[in-house]
């Protein structure tokens, strides 16, 4: 019981972080040159948060704790493999401690560009180190644009295989248990007002929880499948 409940979090969880890398990259490509001084901040906040969003949802699946990650991590190296770039490790590890570089050492991801039309082409930081500095990693891909489509090209399809393999988006709880759960979290809830929690804990009961995991799931897949970058490059 706890392993679905525990599952239903991480599903949930990387819905959250593709929906934010899906906007930080929607509102990072929508701003072109020339640039304001806002403009720039907000370049520089949107592809830090692509990373960030980025990262937080592969490490989900990394962690020791979450039975599959072995599974998980070989799947992700083998499909960050690339042509003159087919390591996927070093791959996943310049990613990470590019995210690291930006979140715990203030790295300024865009501050060098070029400009092709009216499109501000990042050039990706390279190389990005570890905390001490002993170890270096190197872009796989001259401009930032490039990281990008080469992750968003294969992110996709390394959660939903992984998800397949494991029948991660069947585990579901019963309906008398997610009942139980339910009644017990309204009945805790501080900010519910007494009529409110009395309406939600006499009508629990009436909603059919399968067609609400399905529905969940099937708005999971829709996020996971998202195609920001065909919105913006053609």
């Amino acid at each position: 019981m706890e392993d679905i409940i525990r599952t239903s979090e991480m599903l949930s969880a990387v819905k959250w972080y593709f929906e934010l890398k899906n906007l930080s990259l929607r509102n990072a490509l929508a701003l072109r040159c020339p640039l304001s001084v806002e403009n720039q901040k907000d370049l520089r906040q949107y592809y830090s948060q692509y990373f960030a969003g980025l990262l937080s949802a592969t490490e989900l699946f990394l962690e020791k704790e979450y039975p599959n990650s072995t599974r998980f991590r070989d799947l992700l190296y083998k499909k960050l493999s690339f042509e003159n770039f087919p390591d996927g490790e070093k791959n996943y590890s310049y990613l990470r401690e590019l995210r690291n570089s930006i979140i715990h050492r203030g790295l300024d991801i865009s501050s060098a560009a070029h400009i092709k039309d009216d499109f501000p082409l990042i050039i990706s930081p390279s190389p990005v180190t570890n905390r001490s500095g002993a170890i270096s990693h190197i872009a796989f891909g001259r401009y930032l644009i490039e990281v990008i489509e080469k992750c968003e090209g294969v992110m996709r399809d390394i959660f939903l295989e992984h998800f397949e393999e494991f029948s991660l988006l069947d585990k579901r709880l019963p309906q008398e248990k997610i009942i139980e759960l339910s009644e017990k979290f309204i009945s805790n809830a501080t900010a519910m007002p007494g009529w409110a929690k009395k309406l939600a804990l006499t009508s629990i009961k009436d909603i059919n929880h399968e067609e609400v995991h399905l529905a969940s799931m099937s708005s999971l897949i829709e996020t996971l499948k998202t195609d920001v970058l065909s919105q913006y490059l053609v």
